[in-house]
């Protein structure tokens, strides 16, 4: 059992319990850790607190975060009837008061594995009445619409009139605080996404809308609270669960981007393919996001002097370009695609060329059959 001395100032950092506690309780009768005195957590945590200070020398760590607090404690009460208490918590040695407390922490690996169930359980059940309530009522964040319904009706009315991709709705949670958040975030004329602030609406708007930026950037941590799959580990965020899951890693023997892997770019119809690799996806709008992002080439800013049909022409162009490894700005062949990414990459050549390589009556009829992106060219016109 851990013996941990603390001199100075000792008796202040426990005896005054003067926090706010965070969450709301309802009316919850609970009776004590070790003895038969009752409290109700609903009106006041801190005469629990101070009780177990006094009477017994337990100190709660961090309680203003603790989920489903009478829980908790019901499960230490159990604890404590079958296992002395000084073989379960470490002790405190108070040099300047001779006396010893014992503090309930997550750096026991008992009470940090209860901790992370009643959070988890108590996400899940606000996701739950998430899903369920039918009165959920809020202004629309980009037009006059107040919105009445459910929850993921709002977030399906904000993707697909405004194109806010915040993700799978399933994935979400306090979803209202998170719409709130968003909010605040534009009236203060803030991209929600690079956090460049704007002289007017108007300005922050389109820049939203031409860099792509009506989503939640996954680099800042400051939205994990809205995502389920932050609460599934303890200690890990989806960013830790990412690195450790190896269920795409490209198997031994067989090499990345090989030309055999690309032919099936178009297996489903309902993909759209990238323009410079095998990424695909259902949302033309998030596709646009991993070009910029991945390879550097903003789709409407590049081509924003171009028409209809010069897009057509330079998305097929590309297509036969990168199908025949060469590149699409410098026309320099690479022998394979892995070459070619490489090239892409070192040279920042996923560049829109000059006009006459691609302004040919060639370039009129698709390089591939069925290309998904060819459909939604005119939709990115008007995004």
């Amino acid at each position: 059992m851990a013996n941990i001395s603390l001199k100075d100032h000792a008796s202040e950092m426990f005896g005054p319990l003067t926090f706010q506690y965070s969450h709301t309780l309802e009316s919850a009768k609970t009776r004590c850790l070790l003895c038969e005195e009752v409290f109700d957590l609903g009106l006041s945590v801190r005469s629990f607190l101070k009780h177990i200070f006094e009477a017994h020398n337990i100190v709660i760590d961090d309680v203003q975060n603790i989920e489903k607090l009478p829980e908790y404690i019901s499960y230490w009460r159990d604890r404590f009837r079958t296992t002395p208490l000084e073989a379960i918590i470490p002790s405190l040695n108070m040099d300047c008061t001779g006396y010893k407390y014992f503090l309930l922490s997550a750096l026991l690996k008992e009470d940090k594995k209860l901790r992370h169930k009643l959070k988890l359980e108590h996400v899940l059940n606000v996701q739950e009445f998430e899903r369920n309530d039918k009165h959920f009522i809020k202004p629309c964040l980009f037009c006059r619409l107040e919105f009445e319904g459910t929850r993921h009706g709002y977030l399906e009315h904000i993707s697909m009139v405004h194109n806010i991709l915040l993700g799978n709705p399933q994935n979400l949670v306090y979803i209202e605080e998170l719409v709130e958040k968003l909010d605040k975030q534009m009236k203060d004329l803030k991209c929600i996404y690079c956090e460049k602030t704007f002289p007017d609406r108007t300005i922050l708007k389109e820049h939203m809308r031409k860099k792509l930026h009506k989503r939640i950037n996954p680099s800042t941590t400051d939205y994990d609270k809205y995502y389920i799959v932050n609460y599934l580990e303890p200690d890990k965020t989806w960013r830790d669960i990412e690195k450790e899951d190896d269920r795409y890693a490209v198997p031994a023997g067989v090499e990345p981007n090989a030309d055999e892997e690309y032919s099936d770019w178009c297996e489903q119809d309902d993909f759209i393919t990238c323009l410079f690799c095998q990424v695909k996806d259902r949302n033309i709008y998030v596709l646009c996001i991993h070009m910029d992002g991945d390879h550097d080439f903003d789709f409407l800013e590049q081509t924003e002097n171009l028409d209809f049909y010069q897009k057509i022409k330079l998305v097929n162009y590309i297509r036969k370009q990168v199908h025949n490894n060469k590149c699409v700005f410098c026309d320099l062949p690479c022998g394979d695609s892995k070459s070619l990414q490489k090239h892409f990459l070192e040279e920042k050549h996923c560049r829109v060329p000059d006009l006459k390589v691609f302004d040919q009556p060639e370039f009129f009829f698709p390089t591939y059959e069925n290309d998904a992106f060819l459909y939604y060219v005119e939709d990115l016109e008007t995004f």
